[in-house]
């Protein structure tokens, strides 16, 4: 079962209006993952959280300075920068992570 993400910011790294988060939001299928990497564009490692496909292609630009907000109950919200491949420009951007096989357990 693959993991889920819809983003919370649009572009340009404006959070998404409240009005449309009543309102179910796409879904972008992956593997997700959460970890430091040596990163080319910040010359350092930095927590990197990516949405991969099984090619290991990313579904979602990655988000770099990844931050993890909160985690609990198989859902997760992670917030980072966005960085254009082409003008190398840097956008804020907030995931919600769903984490797929995930079985709420009554406690």
């Amino acid at each position: 079962m693959s993991d889920s993400v819809s983003l919370l910011f649009e572009a340009g790294g404006r959070p998404l209006p409240r009005y449309r988060l009543a309102f179910p939001q796409h879904e972008y299928e992956g593997s997700f993952s959460f970890e430091e990497v040596l990163s080319n564009e910040f010359k350092r490692t930095v927590a990197t959280a990516r949405l991969q496909a099984p090619s290991g292609a990313d579904v979602l630009p990655p988000l770099y300075e990844a931050k993890l907000l909160w985690c609990k109950a198989g859902e997760a919200r992670v917030s980072g920068l966005e960085v254009d491949e082409v003008t190398h420009r840097r956008t804020a951007q907030c995931w919600n992570v769903r984490i797929g096989g995930f079985v709420n357990r009554p406690e």
